[in-house]
């Protein structure tokens, strides 16, 4: 009398082989790391991240320099 086969003698990645279980926790936890992977990416850094800005006045502009010889000029 022979013994009946497992089904996963048959074929190495059916279900309730040892391969098929390693394969299937495997891209299980590889999805499980893309995801968290993604998600820490997607998040803004703190130490990378500009702080807001403040709004401040427009500077003043300084006039236009003039030279010597006009501002003597303009004395008389």
């Amino acid at each position: 009398m022979v013994a009946p086969l497992a089904p996963a003698a048959l074929h190495p990645l059916t279900p309730g082989s040892p391969a098929y279980g390693m394969l299937k926790i495997g891209a299980i936890g590889a999805i499980v790391a893309l995801r968290f992977a993604l998600v820490r990416r997607s998040k803004p850094r703190e130490a990378d991240a500009a702080p807001e800005p403040v709004e401040t006045a427009p500077p003043v502009r300084q006039p236009h320099p003039v030279s010597k010889k006009k501002k003597r000029r303009k004395r008389r």
